[in-house]
C-alpha cells in the first residue's frame, strides 16, 4: 500500500544512538517494509521553556544533524526530499521519501532571519508553537494571541517556501493566522474537537477554513486526542474522527499525521506496521478504496506537488 504521514517525532527518539533501520520505535525501516510507497514528514521537535535564548535553536541544529546522519546511513533505502520532484525520483529508485518539518517556532530564537536557514535546510512546515508560550505566541494549553514577532513570521513564511502549521496553536492564534496568511494552512496532527473536546483538536469552523484554503489536516493517532477518558482506544475511534472530517467537506484535505514516537497509539495499530491493518479496518467499515487512497496517500501527495 501507499502511505504519506505528515508528522512523527522519531528523530528525537533516535537521539539515544538508535538506528532508523531497526530502532525500538514506532517507526523504523523494517516496519516500513509492507509499504510500497512511503513518504514520512520527520518533525524536529523542541520542547517549551528551555533556558537560554539560543537553547531551542541549538537543539534544532543537533536534531537536524541527527536527521542528516540517519539519511546518510540509510541512503540505499530512504532519501531526503526537498521538492515534489524528489518524491517521484525516490519512489522510482525503489526508496522511501523523507521530508522535514519543525515543531515549535522557538527554534527561531526570536530572529526572523533564521527562516532562511530553515529554508536552506529543506524545512517545509513550521508548527508555530508547542503547548505553552514562545516568541511567536501561545499554544492551546496556554491560550492567547500571536506576538508581534509571530505575526511577522506568519507573513514572512511564504517567501521561504514554508507553510504554517496550526497544530498546537491557541484558538486566538489560529484566527490570526487565518487573517494574516493568504495561502494554504496545515494542521499536521490534529483531530475533531466535536468528537473529542481536547484543545489540541480543531473546531468545525477551523476545519472548513483549512478546506477552503486548500490546506491539509493530518489525523493524529494520539489516544487522548481520539477519545475522552477511555482506556482502550482503537481503530474505531479513528473512523469516528475521519467521518467527522468528511462531514465538514474535508474529503480532499484530510490525511494522517500519526504522531508516531511522540504519543500513545491505539492498541490495534501500535506502530507503522499497523497502518495496513488500519486501512483494512476502515475499508471494512464501508469506506471506499478510492476515498481511503486519498486519505492515506493522495491528498498529501497532491498538496506537496501543488505547493512545493
Amino acid at each position: 500500500m501507499e502511505f504519506f504521514d505528515l508528522h512523527c517525532d522519531t528523530i528525537l527518539r533516535l537521539t539515544d544512538g538508535s538506528s532508523l533501520a531497526d530502532a525500538d520505535a514506532h517507526i523504523n525501516l523494517q516496519k516500513a517494509q509492507p509499504l510500497q510507497k512511503w513518504a514520512q514528514v520527520f518533525a524536529l521537535f523542541v520542547q517549551d521553556n528551555a533556558p537560554g535564548r539560543d537553547t531551542a535553536y541549538d537543539a534544532y541544529r543537533r536534531l537536524y544533524a541527527g536527521f542528516v546522519r540517519q539519511m546518510r546511513l540509510h541512503a540505499g533505502r530512504i532519501v531526503f526530499c526537498r521538492s515534489a520532484k524528489d518524491l517521484d525520483e525516490a519512489w522510482a529508485a525503489g526508496k522511501h521519501a523523507a521530508l522535514l518539518s519543525v515543531e515549535n517556532g522557538a527554534v527561531l530564537g526570536g530572529r526572523l532571519e533564521r527562516l532562511a536557514e530553515l529554508q536552506r535546510d529543506g524545512v517545509r512546515l513550521l508548527t508555530l508553537t508547542w503547548m505553552g508560550e514562545n516568541e511567536l505566541g501561545c499554544g492551546g494549553e496556554a491560550g492567547g494571541p500571536l506576538t508581534e514577532f509571530g505575526r511577522s513570521v506568519v507573513c514572512a513564511l511564504p517567501q521561504y517556501g514554508i507553510v504554517p502549521d496550526i497544530s498546537h496553536l491557541s484558538d486566538e492564534g489560529v484566527a490570526e493566522v487565518f487573517r494574516l496568511a493568504d495561502g494554504p494552512v496545515v494542521a499536521t496532527h490534529s483531530n475533531v474537537r466535536k468528537i473529542t473536546g481536547h484543545h489540541r483538536n480543531l473546531t468545525e469552523k477551523q476545519i472548513r477554513e483549512i478546506v477552503r484554503r486548500g490546506g491539509l489536516i493530518g489525523i493524529n493517532l494520539c489516544s487522548p486526542f481520539l477519545t475522552d477518558g477511555r482506556s482502550r482506544v482503537s481503530c474505531e475511534d479513528v473512523y469516528r474522527h475521519l467521518n467527522a472530517f468528511l462531514s465538514c467537506g474535508a474529503e480532499d484535505t484530510v490525511c494522517f499525521g500519526t504522531d508516531f514516537d511522540g504519543a500513545p497509539i491505539p492498541h490495534d495499530i501500535r506502530d507503522l506496521a499497523g497502518i495496513p491493518g488500519l486501512y483494512d479496518y476502515l475499508l471494512g467499515r464501508g469506506l471506499s478504496q478510492a476515498l481511503l487512497q486519498k486519505v492515506f496517500f493522495e491528498n498529501a501527495l497532491h498538496f506537496w506537488k501543488r505547493v512545493f
